[in-house]
């Protein structure tokens, strides 16, 4: 997870200039920046629910730890700062470290093809490297996405890291060329877990206990391998379906190195010093912290299990996390000695917003940055965009829609400038228009300039015999799974036992070259 997914990112060259965002604060303006910032947050608190525990550190030095909300809905138990919470794929930097460990020891490379050490996957043709694995630029697809398939995907059942690595090592060709683009997955990451173990010849728990936990001084901390033991002073993980009840929702699964690690603020506050003092050595800071480079030489924010950017100026290192109910966000600010984690327990609020919060009051007031106006576009002029569109790098279907005059891209509302670009949320649509002013293909960039490229796709009314021609058992090889095409009346319907049943919608590619009439699964159960 990443920032963006909870934040406004201000990219001004102005303030990357000022010498005022390089600053070491004092530790009062940190503490009273953190107070202010927690005392608006707990006003804001309506309990009993879930809730969060933070820690902010000046130059390696815990100087704020609070939480509020409770750790157990049931038996009414606070959160504490000492709280035990999951932390979701922010544990994908310490997996990433460990293989940098294993490269510093002589014993492998980040650009060792995996197949070196895992034979089992797939040849794909091109060369898939372990640096591809921890960039996201394998191309291999998310585990969970691929489970789905079987009716019962993440969080729905029982997941251990031998069925994960079976659905990974079953897939027969890649989403992209590796490095050709980023494409997050947490595939790689599994992979990379299974890379330690076997280049180290110990469970990749103990690898951890030996060359990161202990050296680090991080004495709470160890590896969810097994879901069913006892954690004491863990955090129970709640969500909940808009103002409703909030119901348990607990991680089952034995799936590591995507994530999967138990771990307080405290702890984490020990693992940044490390990164700020460099104590286990630069090279490992260094190798952890240099982004990603595609195939045509453009930059990636992500590094190795970090994403290098900047917050509002501020040069800003960080990743998010979240697994069932466990929602996470750890920062670091370099220049300024600062770091953030923000722990919670439940889907709302959201770590990253909470982590903004002790940013802002930290560092703030912020120059304001010119904001530009939005561009009066007729909705006769609009309706030429809305249809499907698909993603290069991973196939799936965007829609853009308008509904009472608002326009959305996959949801998220559009800001239309002209000229057929829009602002959709942080990043920015562009269409390319053909000499016609008909909208050919998208570029969705992101705030750290990463581009997610869609193709048009048209509608295509099937006839009854071309639906009939779908109806019948379809088995995924990669997934293991097995549904049924049933058609009724004029639609069709995905069904698997005991009693799903998901509504399937059609297009025909225009633009890509892949012109046979194909089968939209629908998100929507009916």
């Amino acid at each position: 997870m990443r920032r963006k997914n909870y934040l406004f990112v201000f990219a001004v060259a102005a303030l990357l200039a000022n010498t005022t965002w390089a600053q070491v604060p004092s530790k009062e303006k940190v503490v009273a920046g953190a107070e202010r910032a927690f005392e608006k947050l707990t006003k804001a608190y309506v309990g009993p629910a879930p809730g969060c525990a933070a820690a902010v550190s000046l130059s390696g030095e815990v100087v704020f730890e609070k939480s509020f909300g409770l750790a157990d809905l049931e038996f009414n138990v606070p959160n504490t700062p000492q709280t035990i919470f999951e932390s979701g794929s922010v544990a994908k930097q310490f997996t990433a470290a460990s293989i940098v460990l294993l490269q510093q020891d002589g014993k492998l490379s980040l650009d060792d093809p995996v197949r070196k050490y895992i034979p089992e996957l797939p040849d794909y043709g091109a060369p898939l490297t372990i640096r591809h694995l921890l960039n996201h630029t394998s191309g291999i697809r998310d585990w969970g996405t691929v489970l789905s398939l079987t009716g019962a995907g993440r969080g729905e059942r029982v997941v251990t890291q031998d069925l994960a690595i079976d659905v990974i090592t079953h897939q027969r060709a890649l989403d992209f060329t590796p490095g050709a683009e980023f494409s997050y997955t947490n595939s790689g990451y599994n992979l990379a877990a299974i890379i330690v173990e076997r280049v180290s010849k110990q469970k990749f728990s103990a690898f951890l206990e030996e060359r990161l936990f202990k050296p680090v001084g991080m004495k709470n901390s160890s590896l969810r391998d097994d879901y069913q033991r006892v954690v004491p002073g863990r955090a129970q993980a709640y969500s909940r379906q808009g103002n409703g009840p909030w119901r348990l929702t607990m991680p089952f699964m034995n799936v590591y190195g995507n994530g999967g690690i138990l771990t307080t603020v405290g702890d984490w506050m020990k693992w940044n010093a490390m990164l700020d003092s460099q104590s286990l050595g630069a090279p490992l800071v260094n190798a952890l912290e240099t982004r990603g480079v595609l195939n045509d030489g453009r930059k990636i924010a992500y590094a190795l299990g970090l994403t290098v950017g900047t917050y509002k100026g501020l040069k800003d290192i960080s990743h998010g996390g979240a697994t069932a109910g466990y929602q996470t966000f750890l920062a670091r600010y370099p220049d300024n000695k600062v770091s953030i984690g923000v722990m919670c327990n439940g889907t709302s609020p959201t770590p990253g917003g909470v982590a903004a919060s002790l940013t802002d009051e930290i560092f703030g007031p912020f120059p304001e940055t010119t904001k530009t106006e939005p561009a009066k576009v007729s909705e006769e002029e609009l309706k030429k965009f809305v249809g499907i569109w698909r993603s290069e790098k991973t196939h799936t279907p965007a829609r853009f829609t308008i509904d009472n005059g608002i326009s959305r891209f996959s949801g998220t509302r559009l800001v239309p400038m002209g000229g057929g670009q829009f602002t959709a949320g942080n990043s920015q649509l562009k269409f390319t228009l053909d000499k016609d002013d008909k909208p050919m293909s998208a570029d969705l960039v992101d705030s750290d300039g990463e581009v997610s490229h869609f193709f048009s796709e048209r509608e295509w009314k099937p006839t009854p015999d071309d639906l009939t021609s779908f109806k019948g058992d379809w088995f995924s090889e990669e997934a293991g799974a097995v549904f049924t095409v049933a058609i009724d009346a004029d639609k069709a319907f995905v069904k698997q036992r005991p009693a799903t049943s998901l509504e399937m919608h059609q297009w025909e590619d225009t633009l890509s070259g892949l012109r046979g009439k194909r089968m939209e699964r629908s998100m929507a159960c009916t």
